[in-house]
């Protein structure tokens, strides 16, 4: 009674004053978290902006309203018995305060579950897990929110897999409301599991046939929502399309149910053009700029062009690639390359292993142009989940090197060499190398929660019997692994071996009246292994570590790294790492370094940040990395 006392006086007042507008606040009490949200979006349907005038019945039937519904929106965790009751004030003239005290009263408590999955997808792992982790148990309160939400996600998981027609056969919840009890029973029947059928292609731009080895599936294969995503992915990767709708023709009362599909594709713009600009502690100041022909005629062939500039020995570089599909054979093409890079380097050499420091011997251009042919092929694994690269190629390798002529005297194998023999060091090269190389990317999720794995491995050969102008055969295997270690934890893992079959000389130099022995392989630069930077063995410089810096046969890196989430995009970083380039198996050191570093997830990529410190040099400098983009690409 005192309440409504209150609104009734509240009203005498509004009535001798005309002429102006109301507004109601409605505030909640005796609530937090989820409870409280929900009581307040329930009511909040009841406050008036100042545009209307409120009679007394009207204030009385808004505040009755209001503990009504307040009460009622408990139902749903638990509490059946909730009440409320509401005070109603005026804050100054036309403005309500209106609010709502809840108490919550005793809860529902679960006495018992029953939750069963039935059908063809009874031993499905997802609903098996879905079952064992079910949150309500015996002595819970009920929360019919959760109870929606777990409903949703079986129907979610049967459906993904390929149960387009699991229901619930029985849902029941049987509440008692005077000893606040209740009984859960949930059967789920997921029905028989759906098989992908006939994929038809509605588009202008390629000839026929062209689209039809892309699916990662074959018809009759079970369906499954995730390589239903892959292929509209893939759809968008081959670059020819810029809108693709996927309709889904479900016959669900065939046996088994079958699902067409039919690809709506509209033609992209056939050029594009990009240019980006950014820097990095590797390379310094870098500019790219990209040409795309996504479709130069109905067979789907492609051709990119790049030209990029980097601030380091001032470097200048080209690229084009050109991609046939080839009809007769599912899943391959006929591949072109063309690579220029042209810079200017000092040649220098590092007297000793244990120095950071270097000797500059001279200054020159070098200039690499190759030429690359070959068959991509696309193998599918573990059912198309996984897709495997393999590149069969010959590539055509031509060396220009071009340094400053300088006093050094140099002694080849202990025999000093003439200033002729000197001028072998700027002949031009060439070799001609047969080979294959493997990619096996798997990526799951972005941002802090990119998981997965990524290998690579490449072998190939040089022989003057076809040709080329050196002999050498060099292979290579590395590996990048991913793993969340609950909600805020990840560890990295990554490695790299790499071996090769060239000829190594022994050069002496005089240098200040010091000799300077030098081990220098015959492998082209091109194929030579380097180690350090911010992506191989963090502390050290950017390619620093090999045989006197000048590049090495072999190479084994390795790292570990734990990453720590302290906000949703922001973490921080520990990490190891060991590794370098070597000539020779029976002699060789491997570097340490060892760091911290932060990390920022932003819409780019990922943004890294490391310091780091060379464990192995005298002194043990440190050195900062600054990298963009996610280490498992």
């Amino acid at each position: 009674m005192r309440g409504k006392t209150r609104v009734l006086a509240a009203c005498l007042l509004l009535v001798s004053a005309p002429g102006r507008a109301d507004s109601i606040d409605v505030r909640v009490r005796g609530l937090e978290g989820a409870m409280r949200t929900n009581v307040k979006d329930t009511v909040e349907a009841y406050e008036t902006g100042g545009d209307i005038r409120l009679s007394a019945r009207r204030l009385q039937d808004i505040s009755d309203n209001v503990a009504r519904k307040a009460g009622e929106a408990l139902r749903p965790f638990g509490y059946y018995h909730a009440s409320a009751r509401t005070e109603l004030s005026e804050s100054k003239a036309g403005d309500w305060l209106l609010e709502v005290h809840v108490e919550t009263g005793p809860p529902v408590i679960i006495e018992t579950v029953t939750v069963e999955v039935t059908g063809d997808g009874v031993d499905l792992e997802e609903l098996e897990t879905w079952r064992d982790d079910w949150p309500l148990e015996a002595g819970d309160r009920l929360d019919q929110r959760t109870w929606e939400e777990q409903k949703r996600i079986a129907l979610e998981h049967a459906e993904s897999s390929g149960y387009l027609g699991a229901r619930f056969v029985e849902h029941r919840i049987e509440a008692d409301l005077v000893r606040n009890s209740a009984t859960l029973k949930l059967v789920l029947d997921t029905g028989p599991r759906a098989v992908l059928g006939s994929v038809q292609f509605e588009q202008d731009a390629l000839q026929p046939g062209i689209l039809d080895s892309l699916a990662r599936f074959e018809p009759g294969q079970p369906y499954d929502a995730w390589l239903l995503e892959r292929f509209r992915l893939d759809l968008w990767r081959t670059g020819y399309f810029d809108e693709i709708e996927i309709d889904e023709e479900r016959q669900l009362d065939r046996e088994p149910p079958v699902v067409n599909l039919t690809v709506r594709a509209r033609a992209r713009t056939p050029n594009t053009y990009q240019g980006t600009l950014g820097y990095g502690t590797d390379t310094g100041i870098r500019a790219q700029l990209f040409w795309n022909r996504h479709l130069l005629s109905r067979r789907g062939d492609t051709l990119n062009m790049g030209l990029g500039w980097q601030e380091k020995n001032n470097e200048y570089s080209f690229r084009t690639s050109y991609k046939l599909p080839r009809t007769s054979r599912e899943r391959e093409y006929w591949t072109a390359d063309l690579f220029i890079r042209r810079e200017n380097q000092d040649l220098e050499v590092r007297p000793d292993e244990d120095d950071a420091d270097f000797v500059t011997l001279a200054n020159g251009d070098a200039t690499d142009y190759s030429v690359k042919a070959g068959r991509l092929i696309v193998r599918d694994l573990d059912d198309g989940y996984q897709q495997l690269f393999e590149n069969w190629y010959a590539q055509f390798v031509l060396e220009d090197n071009t340094f400053s002529r300088s006093d050094v005297a140099i002694s080849l194998d202990g025999v000093p060499l003439t200033a002729e023999d000197v001028e072998t060091f700027d002949a031009v090269d060439s070799s001609l190398a047969l080979g294959v190389n493997w990619d096996l990317p798997v990526i799951r999720g972005s941002g802090f929660a990119t998981t997965g794995h990524h290998e690579r491995a490449w072998v190939f050969t040089a022989n003057e019997a076809w040709g080329s102008g050196k002999n050498f055969t060099q292979a290579y295997f590395s590996t990048n692994w991913h793993r969340m270690l609950g909600e805020r934890f990840k560890l990295l893992l990554r490695g790299e071996v790499g071996y090769s079959d060239a000829r190594v000389q022994n050069v002496s130099l005089e240098v200040d009246g010091e000799t300077l022995d030098l081990s220098v392989t015959d492998l082209p630069n091109i194929y030579r292994f380097k180690a350090g930077g911010s992506r191989s063995v963090r502390g050290y410089a950017f390619e620093s570590l090999s045989n006197n810096g000048l590049g090495s046969n072999n190479i084994v890196t390795a790292s570990a790294e734990i990453e720590m989430r302290f906000r949703d995009d922001w973490s921080a970083a520990a990490f190891i790492d060991v590794g370098n380039a070597f000539n020779s198996w029976s002699d060789f050191e491997l570097k340490r370094g060892a760091g911290v570093g932060l990390r920022w997830y932003s819409i780019l990529g990922a943004i890294r940040l490391d310091v780091a410190q060379a464990r192995d040099f005298s002194g043990n400098p440190w050195r900062i990395h600054f990298t963009l983009g996610t280490p498992l690409l």
